[in-house]
């Protein structure tokens, strides 16, 4: 039987545990901000609540943000793709996602090029499969899209573009992979297929590379096995199989010069003519 004491010792605990829980810190359950999309095809974070602030960075047709705070017909958001943060016209955004058109790369590879035309110059290269998403569109066929892979923009042809993903071709138990040696004394590494663009890495002669990808014939996307360095090598520069030393070159014979008349001797100069009478 518990004695009268231990009676209290246990009621005096309970109510020194429920008064410690009632003074324990309130939880509040903190709600995500709401998420709208841009419904523009290019439109401006902007640095304050006006069409003539300093635009802060891009959204593009689709894009995510989340409101942070109301002013009049302005909101303050944050971009989920970019974290920046700036002023929009509360009209351009929607609550519900915008669909969008998307395309992949249809080809091995693409060049990004800054105008509608294959005289301009091109930023990057794209691969197959890489999905892109439209802005804008021309009459000559050319789309404006932006990469998913790194949100880069540029203009591509639509005709080399695909709007269904390629299906990944079946692989053999064993891969096989294509290898190539250094076939020139220095052989460079570029960022992008033109002599022009960054020099990456310098590989000397019969340096064995793994083939990744070919744009057209005069250039190899390609990594070093040994760094692991990835770039574009002029085709030119490449073999199937190690070069061996260049064999000795035959020395140029030369002919021996006629040699010179010898002067006619005495006897055999001609007779003289007699002098007249």
């Amino acid at each position: 039987m518990v004695s009268p004491g231990r009676w209290v010792s246990i009621l005096l605990c309970l109510c020194l545990s429920v008064s410690l829980g009632s003074c324990a810190p309130q939880q509040k359950e903190t709600k995500a901000p709401p998420a709208f999309y841009s419904t523009p095809v290019i439109t401006y974070l902007k640095e304050c609540p006006g069409f003539n602030c300093k635009a802060l960075g891009e959204l593009y047709r689709g894009d995510q943000v989340e409101q942070l705070e109301v002013k009049d017909d302005w909101w303050r958001v944050q971009a989920t793709r970019s974290h920046v943060q700036g002023w929009l016209p509360r009209e351009i955004l929607s609550p519900e996602p915008v669909p969008l058109e998307n395309y992949y790369v249809a080809v091995d590879s693409l060049e990004l090029r800054e105008c509608p035309s294959p005289d301009c110059p091109f930023r990057k290269i794209l691969l197959k499969g890489e999905r892109l998403e439209k802005i804008a569109e021309n009459d000559q066929g050319w789309l404006r899209v932006l990469v998913e892979k790194d949100a880069s923009i540029g203009w591509v042809p639509l005709a080399q573009l695909s709007e269904h993903p390629a299906q990944p071709p079946l692989k053999p138990e064993a891969e096989e992979r294509s290898y190539l040696y250094t076939a020139a004394a220095a052989t460079n590494l570029y960022s992008l297929p033109l002599f022009s663009s960054r020099l990456l890495k310098t590989l000397p002669l019969n340096e064995k590379v793994e083939v990744l990808v070919h744009h057209g014939k005069d250039w190899i996307k390609v990594r070093h096995l040994e760094s692991g360095a990835e770039g574009w090598a002029a085709a030119k520069y490449l073999k199937e199989s190690p070069v061996t030393a260049a064999p000795p070159k035959p020395r140029r014979k030369y002919r021996k010069k006629p040699a010179a008349p010898k002067p006619a001797l005495p006897s055999e100069a001609a007779p003289l003519e007699p002098e007249a009478m």
